[in-house]
């Protein structure tokens, strides 16, 4: 052997011990000089918890300073469904049904407490089975990775019991929370929204947020409580406590205290609030009584909305939606088949999606109420003067149409009823649709001429803000729908591209579009919002819900949150054009040869407070009509403007327009009476109650 292989040998070992240890020594200075501060955080998280208090949301007011939405405490039973998985199946059963038994009781207890003293009973969709516990437990819509509630409000007793056994009741949790109270019930609630459980995309969207979410906290999902809900949000408390190594508490080491969200005051006056949903809900039932028109089958009358404005500001006074719902029912979660109920295609007939807020993403052919557009679009184009008048036989032939009576070629009044010869004033108010005819169909006619073109009708349109959305401050609002020549032919081109003749504009669709019909589809709002334009004299205001937002106990104002009117756009409206169609919208409520509405308005307190308006009645393909009404008050100086719209409920004099009369009256006589405690009322009582007669008119 060589001399040299043991000190070889023993120099590599050398080099190889002096490696590790060079390894040892700068690991060692790597965690305790570039990494300490990492280590440190993880060492301290380690030992110190992070307990997470929720913040209360900021309450809402309606503009006089009513609370409309507030917080209270709840007890809630829930069930941490990772410890439950964890049990072995006969040991979940028995815990269901301990469970169970001592809901059974506690809802007795709670049902003989709320006949004593008038509280609020036990939410019907409590579960009190083992089914439907287990059901609650796999219903998709709550997550697993929180505990499910199955009860809220229980009793203190029942809290106590389960704190004091969680032996007997593994998995089972009774905690304090605050919740929401919607002081008004159902009303108000498509303004107000409601609030749930945080998904992962929302998660993801507001984890940057100065008020910090965790995943089982709640959000804003619809109305105010979404589009406010940086201002309601509070900041959520915080609560640092040292814990051994057995996770025992040792001491508080630090606590932040919770800071309530801030208030919202709203536009909306809570007690004309009542009178419009009251109306509109007792108006749609009353037409489910009557037949329509000639025929044995009485009006479906299933929907509906109705809306007020200051047109002076754009203010929304009141704003209803029919049929409704209970925002309460979302608080700590609404089960799938509550949910189901409010949203399901399966159901629409018998439930016609309660959660859509018709006022703002209702589509509809506006009918008569649209001549206000038509007739603006004409004068501003010149093609008219307010004193243009047509000699209104009932009927009316397309210009260069070579089809007879019968054909296309020919239009007609509502039961061909002869008007005589009207000017504009007089075509409004009595409604003459073969007046409003020939104004598309000069149009049309016409567009070949400078200045003109295809679209020169619904150019005009545009101004009183018909087919864009208004930029309102709640929830997503429907663009509606003004159809041009371009429109169609793009159309026809996807459905049907091997028949270019479909995509063809004619005279026949011009006049439909000048008489409200047709394609032509508007939102109750975008109605409302033109005629305030047209009612203050020719601003067109973005419609507003929130009139400002104050800090907590202090109720001191947000000067970056003080919600001043925003102008759209100023309409060309001089009084030559104004006075006139001024007169035949007043002419609607008052003249009684003709006027569309005289009758609905008969013996209405009319001095110092009279009524202009529209009537509209839509046809719509395989339903009954839809009735419309657009109404303005003072007419000389208004400070409201109301509207209705009310699915198959036959003519705008006939339902519409008795439905805006039950809104002015209180309005009136300065005689509005209180919204109802908690926002219930007898529809049956409120549509027998000074029922507005009908106008017998046609449109």
């Amino acid at each position: 052997m060589s001399p040299d292989g043991p000190r070889l040998r023993l120099g590599v070992i050398g080099i190889v011990t002096v490696s590790l240890f060079a390894s040892l020594f700068a690991r060692l200075w790597f965690l305790q000089v570039i990494d300490v501060d990492q280590y440190s955080l993880a060492a301290e998280n380690n030992r110190v918890r992070t307990v997470i208090e929720q913040a209360p949301r900021g309450r809402i007011y309606d503009r006089n300073g009513t609370l409309l939405v507030g917080n209270r405490r709840t007890v809630v039973v829930s069930i941490d469904v990772q410890a439950y998985t964890a049990l072995d199946r006969p040991d979940q059963r028995a815990l269901l049904e301990r469970l169970a038994d001592e809901l059974v009781r506690d809802r007795q207890r709670r049902v003989e407490l709320a006949s004593i003293t008038g509280a609020p009973g036990p939410a019907p969709s409590d579960p009190t089975t083992v089914d439907a516990l287990e059901e609650r437990l796999a219903d998709p819509r709550f997550s697993h990775f929180k505990p499910v509630p199955v009860a809220q409000d229980v009793t203190e007793d029942l809290e106590i019991y389960l704190r004091e056994k969680p032996d007997v009741f593994p998995a089972v949790h009774a905690e304090r929370v605050t919740v929401r109270t919607y002081e008004y019930g159902q009303l108000l609630a498509h303004v107000l929204g409601y609030v749930g459980s945080i998904s992962e995309t929302e998660l993801l969207a507001v984890q940057n947020d100065a008020k910090p979410y965790e995943p089982d906290d709640e959000i804003g999902k619809t109305g105010i409580e979404a589009a406010m809900e940086r201002e309601l949000r509070g900041i959520p408390g915080e609560t640092r406590v040292e814990v051994d190594a057995r996770n025992r508490p040792v001491r508080s080491i630090g606590t932040r205290r919770p800071v309530p969200g801030n208030d919202v005051y709203l536009t909306v006056d809570v007690n004309l609030q009542a009178v419009t949903e009251q109306a509109l809900e007792a108006e749609l039932m009353r037409q489910r009584s009557l037949p329509d028109g000639d025929r044995t089958a009485l009006f479906r009358a299933p929907a509906g909305s109705s809306l007020v404005l200051d047109p002076n500001n754009g203010q929304v006074l009141a704003l209803a939606s029919y049929p409704t719902y209970e925002p309460a029912a979302f608080i700590n979660g609404i089960s799938t088949d509550a949910y189901r109920l409010l949203t399901s295609d399966e159901l629409k007939d018998q439930h016609h999606y309660p959660l859509t807020n018709r006022a703002l993403q209702g589509q509809y052919a506006p009918g008569s109420t649209f001549k206000l557009a038509t007739a603006y679009s004409a004068l501003r184009k010149g093609l008219i003067s307010p004193g243009t008048t047509v000699n209104d036989t009932g009927t009316y032939h397309i210009q260069g149409c070579k089809g007879g009576e019968g054909s296309a070629c020919v239009k007609q009044n509502a039961g061909r009823d002869p008007k005589g010869v009207v000017n504009l004033p007089r075509a409004l108010t009595v409604s003459s649709d073969v007046y409003f005819y020939k104004v598309g169909d000069d149009f049309w006619v016409n567009r070949n001429r400078p200045g003109y073109g295809d679209a020169a009708m619904q150019e005009g349109f545009q101004p009183l803000g018909f087919g864009e959305r208004s930029g309102v401050d709640i929830g997503s609002e429907m663009p509606g729908r003004i159809p041009t020549p371009q429109w169609k032919k793009e159309l026809a081109a996807k459905i049907a591209p091997e028949d270019p003749e479909r995509g063809r504009w004619r005279s026949g669709d011009s006049t439909n579009v000048a008489i409200g019909q047709g394609d032509v589809l508007v939102t109750p709002l975008q109605l409302a919002n033109a005629y305030a334009a047209f009612a203050n004299g020719g601003t067109l205001y973005v419609p507003q819900f929130v009139l400002n937002v104050t800090r907590g106990k202090t109720r001191e104002v947000v000067p970056e949150h003080v919600f001043a009117p925003k102008v759209i756009r100023q309409l060309e409206l001089p009084p030559a054009w104004r006075g006139p169609m001024l007169d035949g919208f007043k002419g609607v409520t008052t003249q009684g040869t003709g006027g569309t509405a005289a009758t609905t308005f008969a013996g209405f307190p009319q001095d110092g407070f009279q009524v202009a308006g529209k009537t509209g009645t839509a046809q719509v393909n395989q339903k009954q009509d839809t009735s419309l009404f657009v109404g303005f008050a003072p007419a000389d100086a208004p400070r409201y403007v109301a509207v209705a719209v009310l699915e198959e409920s036959g003519n705008g004099g006939n339902a519409a327009a008795p439905l805006v009369r039950r809104i002015f009256e209180p309005l009136a006589t300065g005689l509005m009476p209180p919204a109802p405690l908690g926002g219930r009322f007898d529809a049956q009582a409120v549509a027998r109650t000074n029922a507005p007669p009908p106008s017998g008119a046609g449109d």
